[in-house]
């Protein structure tokens, strides 16, 4: 077995472990569970206790499964990108594990405070995808972006740099707003996005033609 496909086969035990916790306390939990909170922390969508319990860790390595299988067909068609790959291995598990662990304990009458949760998990997948970012070659950024269109090599590798160190700024600078209130960490994940959508549309302009 490939150092991959065990990591593959970890991540999918590493989805369903925390399903024990969910079962050990299945008695305690109240038949309708919380599920989704808005920016006060309040619950505002349920579902039954055996859909949370059990369908949650299912409905995640089913997600799991097909992100597994759609970077395999990417690698397959426009080049591995092998550190990038076994980064993305990781993120469904790492959310899947931490939005289990903090549901069921909600439940459980333990209240967390979700926005800092949220924001910390959003602070996590940007500073892993800025750090693994720069491994990403320019034909797979052509391939993923443009359908085909070959990028400048030179103009790339600032772009991508660029890319890495907004989502990895970013990343801490949303860990950093968990101190202060909602709204300044909203207000830093827009300001995320529009530079991370500025940057991207300057990539879209350094091509052959």
């Amino acid at each position: 077995m490939t150092k991959r496909n065990l990591q593959l086969w970890l991540s999918y035990i590493v989805i369903l472990l925390p399903i024990g916790y969910g079962i050990v306390n299945y008695a305690a939990l109240p038949a309708k569970m919380a599920i989704h909170f808005n920016l006060d922390n309040q619950p505002d969508g349920m579902a039954t206790k055996a859909l949370v319990v059990v369908g949650f860790p299912i409905m995640m390595m089913v997600f799991q499964l097909i992100c597994v299988g759609v970077t395999r067909l990417n690698a397959n068609h426009k080049g591995p990108a092998p550190r990038f790959e076994q980064m993305m291995i990781w993120i469904v598990p790492v959310l899947s594990g931490v939005i289990y662990a903090t549901t069921i304990s909600y439940n459980l009458g333990h209240h967390w405070d979700i926005w800092r949760i949220a924001v910390s998990l959003i602070a996590f997948i940007f500073m892993a995808i800025g750090n693994y970012l720069p491994t990403i070659s320019a034909n797979q950024y052509a391939q993923i972006h443009r359908g085909g269109h070959p990028i400048r090599p030179m103009i790339w590798r600032r772009v991508r740099y660029w890319l890495g160190y907004t989502l990895v700024g970013g990343g801490v600078l949303l860990l950093l707003s968990i101190v202060t209130t909602v709204w300044v960490s909203v207000g830093l994940m827009g300001i995320i996005v529009v530079g991370l959508l500025i940057l991207s549309f300057y990539g879209t302009l350094a091509r052959h033609h």
